[in-house]
């Protein structure tokens, strides 16, 4: 190992990842910083019905056994609240919608507390596991579990359906697991509900969006709407295809981004009750009163399905009343239809004693679904565990707290857990006292899901929140980030909400960390993890930040690595080459002052890199030349091969094929020097690339599908989009062009999410000529046009290709 890469290493996750620095030697710096039940049942696990579940504790949690089809898969159990009332006719249109062969996909959307879970796992168990039309197989998955990513619902709907467990975990790409899952479901009637969507999607996503109520940071491009992790968005949008004989049941707050303007797909809103339905609800919570009555009540609050629960559940436990409507709203006035929510929630709320108030604000720190034995860490206000365990039984009376009887662990409405959270007057005490419950958990000898790391995650998540921000940062670098999340399961958008932790104040101020270095590592890291998925935009404030703080604390060395950082790898991305090329020479000319040649190298190597795309290809040439012989020099045998890389891509933006092949060639062997992934995956599709230019189509397609096979085990979202679009070039030249527009247009869908402009040029310039041959020249000038725009930010050969198709065109 040479001294080059450690002390580049140390600088920035991003040279590490991106540019090739061995992931051990970044880390070798960063470690240098730092419903009723009785009283008895809550203690026994005894609900009133007699039936005796499993007694459960956080540290030995019940394995979760996944059955064979057709036998119903309910990966969480819903927490279905009693006396279940109506709906009669949107079950019946769920039940027309199921029998139906078309629109593989249903989407309910609603506002928190209108019954959208409620309404799905009532119909799931009555109206169809009880017919004689049942599915070949049943997955319910809820995304408001801890446990419940999108990887996950993959892997664990892969092993229901197959049986084969280990045949599935053989399989690591994310992208292949999705792929086999479509296929399998185009075979067998398969009914998948997937709850609580909007917990995938950007306006809801994040660690504290248990607490978050309806209102979201909406956006000009609707961003909020769309998926976190771009694969959940794509496999969305295949179960719509027609060829699927599995229904999809999907329940959200949010439409899902992605479905838009979707054949396939129906879309709904659940709205209010029906007033019978409200009427007989309310009679069998044992509310007493006339129709008239129960309907104006229910009115006041817009017969909105939760808000009418606590309603009731307050009118029955009111001693002063005994559970008469009428007497009970001639002392309580009914409020005006903008204070619906937060009136129901504000008598609730204020009902109880102080005790429970204080306790049900505590349980609404828990993220998750709770054990007896984690509510009781909060016991101590309480006489006794008889007092204890009849404040819970009351909570679950009055509709506060959920109870499951089949696994008896508890939970709250996120709209209950958001409100009572907000009256948390000790939040730092509190989720100080859930950091050492969680502390104490055992954790997993070996990890191999991310579900493994979820304790850990939560330990985090109440660690930050009881302001031990140093504490948490070590606990992120030790058991966290760089290794699994960044190195084994390419979790970038995790590391994202992590992180993003440290930044109580919002991104535009420095993490609360107390150790300037630890600030900079930092935004280093969140840049990095923005980077790398596919949101470079959000880096480049993050970045700048970095050279701020480098510079005011007088670290030449860092702030030459932050400047190459800026402009050789988000710059670049985006097509800011102006930029890119000014803070790359910024960072050389910064080495050159502090006579640090081995960090200049890479600037060399950068600006090599950048000037081959604006043309200037003996430049290129020189600076990519000063790089290589610095590195040689070194011993440098993976820097070596990057260099060898960026002059394979020169050589194909001359249109030299042969002289390309020569350096790709060069550049996978030098790439099992240190066997960093990314160099393998670079070095691949550079030989796909190659040998489609020289015209040998027989050897393209193993490259480029290793290629892209490495690249989706770990989210490489950048390459994937140049790999997607030289495939599908070779589909063109195959004469397969039905599949050579498909995998274009899924580049570019990657391409305008990232907003990277090189490629989206690239891809446009290969439309035009695509259009241009199979002779729809109307849709040829258009991507042609498109192609020019994008590449006059500075990549001239791309703009003459452009402007050469244009003039054929005219």
């Amino acid at each position: 190992m040479s001294g080059f890469e450690i002390i580049v290493g140390v600088a920035t996750i991003i040279a590490a990842i991106l540019a090739g620095i061995p992931a051990v030697q970044w880390w070798k710096g960063r470690k240098k910083s730092r419903s009723g039940t009785s009283s008895d049942s809550l203690v026994t696990g005894v609900p009133t019905d007699g039936v005796t579940p499993p007694r459960t504790t956080a540290a030995s949690p019940t394995p979760s056994v996944i059955p064979a089809p057709p036998e119903p898969y309910f990966a969480h159990r819903y927490f279905m609240p009693g006396n279940f009332t109506g709906r009669v006719a949107e079950r019946n249109e769920l039940t027309a919608w199921f029998v139906d062969t078309h629109d593989p996909m249903f989407v309910y959307e609603a506002i928190g507390g209108m019954g959208k879970s409620a309404v799905t796992w009532y119909w799931l168990h009555e109206d169809i596991l009880k017919s004689d039309s049942k599915p070949d197989g049943v997955i319910w998955w809820s995304f408001y579990e801890k446990e419940s990513r999108f990887e996950t619902f993959l892997e664990k709907a892969l092993i229901y359906v197959t049986q084969d467990g280990q045949k599935v975990k053989a399989i690591p790409s994310t992208y292949d697991r999705m792929e086999w899952l479509r296929q399998l479901l185009c075979k067998k009637r398969y009914m998948i509900i997937l709850d609580g969507l909007e917990r995938i999607l950007r306006g809801y996503a994040g660690l504290g969006s248990p607490y978050q109520g309806d209102e979201v940071p909406v956006d000009k491009k609707d961003e909020y709407r769309a998926c976190v992790d771009p694969n959940a968005g794509l496999f969305l949008q295949w179960v719509t295809s027609p060829d699927l004989r599995a229904k999809t049941l999907i329940t959200s707050r949010l439409f899902p981004k992605e479905l838009d303007g979707l054949g396939g797909c129906r879309h709904k809103f659940l709205d209010r009750l029906h007033k019978d339905d409200a009427v007989v609800f309310f009679q069998q919570q044992g509310i007493k009163g006339t129709h008239t009555e129960i309907e104006a009540a229910c009115d006041a609050y817009g017969y909105h399905p939760l808000s009418l629960r606590l309603l009731s559940g307050m009118i029955r436990k009111d001693p002063r009343h005994a559970c008469d409507i009428a007497a009970w709203t001639r002392h309580n006035p009914l409020p005006d239809e903008k204070q619906r929510e937060h009136h129901i929630l504000e008598l609730a709320y204020h009902a109880l004693d102080k005790k429970k108030q204080k306790l049900i604000s505590e349980l609404a720190a828990f993220r998750n679904p709770m054990t007896y034995e984690s509510m009781a860490i909060f016991q101590r206000d309480f006489g006794d565990q008889q007092e204890f365990d009849a404040a819970l039984i009351d909570l679950v009376d009055r509709g506060l707290l959920l109870r499951e009887p089949t696994t008896n662990k508890y939970d709250l409405h996120p709209i209950i857990r958001r409100y009572c959270y907000d009256r948390l007057t000790d939040k730092e005490g509190v989720h100080s006292q859930l950091r050492d419950y969680f502390k104490a958990i055992p954790q997993p000898e070996k990890i191999e899901s991310l579900a493994d790391l979820d304790s850990v995650i939560e330990l985090y998540h109440h660690t930050v929140n009881s302001s031990r921000y140093d504490e948490a940062l070590e606990l992120l670098v030790t058991r966290l980030i760089p290794k699994p999340l960044y190195f084994r399961f390419g979790a970038y958008g995790l590391c994202v909400e992590l992180l993003l932790q440290l930044f109580p104040d919002g991104e535009d101020k420095p993490p609360r960390l107390s150790k300037e270095t630890d600030q900079g590592r930092t935004l280093n890291d969140l840049s990095a993890s923005y980077t790398l998925s596919g949101q470079p935009r959000k880096a480049i404030s993050l970045i700048k930040s970095t050279c701020d703080l480098s510079e005011r604390l007088g670290h030449q060395q860092n702030l030459a690595i932050d400047l190459y950082n800026l402009g050789g790898l988000v710059e670049f991305l985006l097509g800011r080459l102006d930029s890119a090329e000014l803070n790359l020479r910024k960072s050389i000319s910064i080495c050159q002052k502090i006579k640090d040649k081995n960090v200049e190298a890479v600037g060399h190597n950068e600006l090599g890199h950048l000037l081959a795309y604006r043309g200037r290809f003996e430049e290129s040439t020189e600076h990519l030349a000063k790089a290589l012989k610095r590195f040689e020099k070194l011993q440098a045998l993976q820097s070596e091969g990057v260099v060898w890389s960026y002059r394979a891509q020169a050589a194909l933006l001359t249109s030299y094929a042969r002289q390309a092949l020569d350096h790709a060639k060069k550049a996978r062997e030098l790439a099992d020097a240190e066997h960093v992934e990314r160099d393998i995956i670079l070095a691949e599709w550079l030989l796909g690339a190659a040998y489609l230019a020289c015209g040998n189509l027989n050897e393209v397609e193993s490259h480029l599908n290793e290629a892209l096979q490495r690249d989706r085990r770990i989210n490489m979202v950048d390459l994937e989009v140049s790999i997607l679009l030289e495939l599908a070039k070779l589909r063109h030249a195959q004469k397969r062009d039905a599949e050579a527009l498909k995998l274009a247009n899924e580049a570019l869908t990657i391409a305008d999410r990232c907003e990277y402009r090189l490629q989206q040029a690239e891809i446009h310039n290969f439309l035009a000529q695509y259009y241009f041959d199979t002779g729809d020249k109307a849709n040829a000038r258009v991507h042609a046009e498109i192609a020019k725009e994008r590449a006059e930010c500075g990549y001239v050969p791309a703009l003459d290709q452009a402007k050469a198709l244009l003039a054929k065109l005219s």
